[in-house]
């Protein structure tokens, strides 16, 4: 049996979007890296992938606009990480899965895959 640590989250850092929007990118095991702003999350294949214009290497995109934009506190989303379990600010949280990143609003929620608020699909 092999033994390791069980944490998706490798490091994450703050950055501007160009359209001067706080975001945060968080590298994840296996070199993807998930970028979090107000209204949108992105999946790169990795981090040289963000920066290019014509989006070559975006693997899956979301659009939150339908939701409350998601708090940050000095241009940090991620309060908190274990596993596949993201901690946001304002009680919200993010659930990577084998076939998704799914966004909640509580805990209680994501325990019972109820109320899911948005998805950012990785098949």
């Amino acid at each position: 049996m092999i033994y390791g640590p069980s944490d998706i989250i490798v490091n994450s850092a703050t950055f501007t979007l160009s359209n001067g929007e706080p975001a945060e990118q968080i590298w994840l095991r296996g070199g993807t890296v998930l970028v979090i702003s107000a209204t949108a999350l992105a999946l790169y294949k990795d981090e040289a992938a963000i920066g290019d214009p014509l989006g070559n290497g975006l693997i899956a995109l979301t659009d939150l606009s339908g939701v409350s934009p998601l708090a940050h506190q000095d241009g940090h989303f991620m309060t908190e990480h274990r596993a596949g379990y993201i901690g946001l600010h304002g009680e919200r949280l993010l659930l990577i899965t084998p076939v998704a990143i799914q966004l909640f609003d509580d805990r209680r929620d994501a325990l019972q895959n109820r109320n899911e608020r948005a998805r950012l699909p990785l098949e």
